[in-house]
């Protein structure tokens, strides 16, 4: 539990306060997929634009607010009608009405770009419900070879553990995640079709050519001003933790890619193949 004292403290020096506008004068866009896909770099590309918000820290407090939604529609028959009389499509609106309620402030708060684009791997498992609930909303998702992304995720895990066993098991749950963080895009096409951009982190990162992302944001990136900031300082001790790889900071490059052939064994290069292979190929791309 949180002192009161320090919630007090804190709730007393926060620059982004609650003031209940919902509406949305600005373009919302979200940047997702898998972890260790390379959401972050690629972030970071579109925030050198001149309409977009400076480079921001991931937006996970605005994923936690969807989750409450999920489990109002989920229970809505046994508690949550109680509290809505026009039924589900009332409380859609409601929690709509609050998600953009909580943009509107983080707009105001990151200067009142033209276009806001915030960042959280985890929202790639929340966009089903969020493109519904803000339907103006868009998206780019990052996509990476699942071995490399998986690779990635053991090599967090040993550096929080430098001894851990890597079981079978463990690569199964990252390759569970892997998977739900495209399901929407998936089974709900029609919902994302142009407001989805799918990009493959070998292809970019090997040309360097940002046109499909522009072209879809009617954007222009500025490489040369990758990680440039005034809002979030990349340096800042408390953000280098286990997840942060050595690319954090860096241009955009092509230094880890097949770096999976040092770190998996032939073992689990077979299941990431069996379990994350049929996904890559239902959204059209292939595995060499």
């Amino acid at each position: 539990m949180v002192a009161g004292s320090a919630i007090t403290a804190c709730v007393e020096s926060l620059a982004l306060q609650f003031h209940g506008k919902t509406d949305l004068p600005f373009e919302p866009y979200f940047v997702a997929g898998a972890p260790r896909t390379g959401t972050t770099i690629l972030h970071a590309l579109i925030c050198t634009d001149d309409s977009v918000n400076d480079y921001i820290a991931e937006i996970s407090y605005f994923t936690a607010l969807i989750h409450p939604f999920t489990v109002g529609w989920n229970t809505f028959e046994s508690h949550t009608y109680a509290y809505f009389a026009g039924g589900r499509p009332e409380f859609a609106r409601y929690h709509s009405q609050l998600l953009r309620a909580v943009l509107h402030d983080i707009w105001q708060h990151v200067g009142r770009p033209k276009k806001l684009v915030l960042k959280d791997p985890v929202l790639s498992r929340q966009i089903g419900n969020l493109v519904q609930l803000l339907p103006e909303s868009k998206y780019v998702l990052s996509i990476r070879d699942p071995r490399d992304a998986v690779a990635s995720r053991v090599t967090v895990m040993r550096k929080g553990n430098p001894n851990a066993t890597i079981a079978d098991q463990d690569i199964l749950r990252i390759c569970e995640e892997f998977n739900a963080s495209y399901i929407a895009l998936i089974k709900m096409p029609d919902l994302f079709r142009n407001r989805a951009l799918l990009v493959p982190y070998e292809g970019l990162s090997r040309s360097g050519d940002l046109r499909a992302i522009e072209s879809f944001m009617g954007i222009t990136c500025h490489p040369d001003r990758v990680w440039k900031s005034d809002l979030t300082d990349i340096n800042r001790p408390a953000s280098k933790t286990e997840w942060h790889t050595e690319q954090y900071g860096r241009p955009l490059n092509a230094d880890s890619i097949g770096s999976y052939t040092g770190i998996l064994t032939s073992q689990q290069v077979q299941i990431v193949l069996n379990q994350c292979g049929p996904v890559m190929q239902q959204l059209g791309l292939s595995l060499a």
